[in-house]
């Protein structure tokens, strides 16, 4: 099935310029309840859309963002989209295009393959910019005419493209300032022809400024008026990557499922998981990703 044969055109807004984010989930909202007969109101969509959005939106760093609201015995999937021309700076992240999703509280398979398909768009980066300069919703249809919503979902549709690399002659200070300029706590390890070779967690990090001995008492009280982390603190420009990281234990295709990854991470606790092609890492899917692209997609 082709993504443009299930949107409505009176529900793409090409829009010039909105104040806030909010006001973009409004006339989107305000768009699809004329042109569609809900059982319920339209101020209890739009509750909906905002008590969701108040547990945290989602948004990605090249402008797509995928608000939605999942209604009671409301058995569909209404989509709304609104491309901007000047882009809304929330978080950091400026705005470019909106998906607006009203689905039924079972559909989010079919929810996910659209936003998939919504991914794969904002992913192009000249589509996206077709997509974008866009000047009616007829030639954003027809600029989308040939993407098709997958059959199933796959890591490829969860996983984070951006990704933060080191190499083992990394020192533990860089590494540290990757963790908290980018807040992250997972960074695969490359060589220097960009082979995935090993990965290093936080947990690694924090462990270099634990005493040895420490690790092998049980009370360790007595350990507060120690200066926190001074091993680690001291020496962190002198220690190196390779001294920590470990060799990845599991590598994940972009066409495993996604019960295979969440399988992976409760069976060997895992919380990042890497998606390589070949020898190149190519993405990562945290546990995070589950929950709030699956769960709370």
């Amino acid at each position: 099935m082709k993504l443009a044969s299930i949107l409505n055109p009176d529900f793409i807004k090409i829009i010039d310029k909105v104040e806030s984010k909010d006001k973009l989930i409004e006339i989107l909202v305000d768009e699809i309840y004329k042109g569609y007969k809900f059982h319920v109101s339209k101020e209890s969509i739009l509750k909906a859309v905002m008590d969701r959005e108040a547990l945290g939106g989602t948004f990605f760093d090249n402008g797509l963002a995928i608000p939605h609201a999942r209604i009671e015995n409301f058995n569909d999937l209404v989509i709304g989209v609104g491309i901007l021309k000047n882009p809304i700076n929330y978080n950091n992240i400026n705005i470019k295009f909106m998906v607006l999703s009203i689905i039924s509280k079972s559909a989010s398979n079919t929810y996910l393959k659209t936003l998939s398909a919504f991914a794969q768009i904002s992913q192009n980066k000249e589509l996206f910019e077709k997509v974008l300069n866009s000047k009616n919703s007829h030639e954003f249809l027809n600029t989308i005419s040939e993407i098709k919503i997958k059959q199933e979902i796959t890591v490829a549709d969860i996983m984070s493209t951006d990704i933060k690399k080191v190499t083992p002659d990394t020192n533990l200070k860089e590494l540290c300032d990757i963790f908290y300029k980018y807040n992250i706590s997972y960074v695969p390890v490359v060589d220097e022809n960009d082979n995935f070779i090993g990965e290093v967690t936080v947990n690694e990090l924090l462990r270099v400024g634990i005493p040895n001995y420490a690790l092998m008492i049980g009370n360790l009280k007595f350990l507060s008026s120690f200066e926190p982390f001074e091993e680690l603190l001291k020496n962190e420009d002198k220690k190196f990557v390779k001294e920590i990281m470990k060799k990845p234990s599991i590598k994940l295709l972009p066409s495993s499922s996604i019960i295979e990854v969440a399988l992976e991470m409760t069976q060997n606790n895992k919380r990042h998981l890497p998606v390589v092609e070949g020898n190149k890492i190519i993405g990562i899917v945290s546990f995070m990703d589950l929950v709030k692209k699956v769960l709370r997609g």
